[in-house]
């Protein structure tokens, strides 16, 4: 069986972010799957609690890591696809479901110059990957949370973000073939980077503080007709 989750936490976006997204999923993906929002607001049948094991860790650092409970093996299906709530689907998403999952999935960032991502990997900046997209099968993520389960003080303290974590641990972009995360095929996704909005793409990320507001994606909901009824 297959899941598609999500994590909602906290007051930066309200539950209409997580009924867009069902609403979306719901439309552009034709396989049997259950969906599930992590989150410390249970309200909806599909609402899950979210654990806190590590809240008491967080000190600004490590932004998203409550992502990473999911890695824990507490969903009970063996096919999963985590996304953002700040996503916009165009298209039909059963592509995701039909990789080779030698490997987990991970988003790439093709946007971004990989001068650039090499030069800042030092800095904690400007990490290749992107963790808004992770699809993962039964058990394949247990090692990444294990990992930060083990090194709990020194990964909240040193890492700024999560996709620098997985970026340094999880990923090399000088030999991808021999990484633990596998990246998406990049023909369907794009990102909102800069302002930069490519329509013709079946997924958008909206991870970008130019376009955060709900606001400014209610706009775009209205457009796609999205929570319109």
């Amino acid at each position: 069986m297959k899941a598609i989750v999500c994590v909602c936490w906290g007051d930066k976006y309200s539950t209409d972010f997580v009924k867009a997204l069902k609403e979306q999923v719901e439309k552009y993906c034709t396989y049997d799957f259950n969906f599930y929002c992590f989150t410390d607001n249970v309200k909806e049948k599909y609402d899950r609690p979210l654990p806190h094991n590590w809240d008491s860790y967080a000190n600004g650092n490590f932004w998203a890591y409550r992502k990473t409970y999911l890695f824990d093996n507490i969903i009970e299906e063996d096919e999963v696809l985590y996304l953002d709530l700040d996503i916009l689907i165009k298209d039909n998403i059963n592509f995701l479901f039909d990789l080779d999952m030698t490997r987990p999935y991970i988003v790439k960032g093709i946007w971004n110059d990989i001068d650039t991502c090499r030069k800042n990997y030092s800095k904690m900046k400007s990490p290749m990957i992107n963790s808004s997209m992770i699809r993962w099968n039964k058990n394949q993520m247990q090692p990444v949370f294990n990992h930060i389960q083990h090194y709990l003080d020194v990964i909240f303290f040193t890492y700024p973000t999560l996709d620098n974590y997985l970026a340094h641990f999880w990923f090399d972009m000088l030999n991808e073939k021999e990484a633990f995360f596998n990246t998406f095929p990049s023909a369907g996704i794009t990102s909102y980077y800069k302002g930069e909005y490519n329509a013709e793409k079946t997924i958008t990320l909206f991870n970008n503080d130019k376009l955060s507001s709900k606001d400014d994606l209610e706009k775009i909901w209205s457009h796609y007709n999205i929570l319109q009824n």
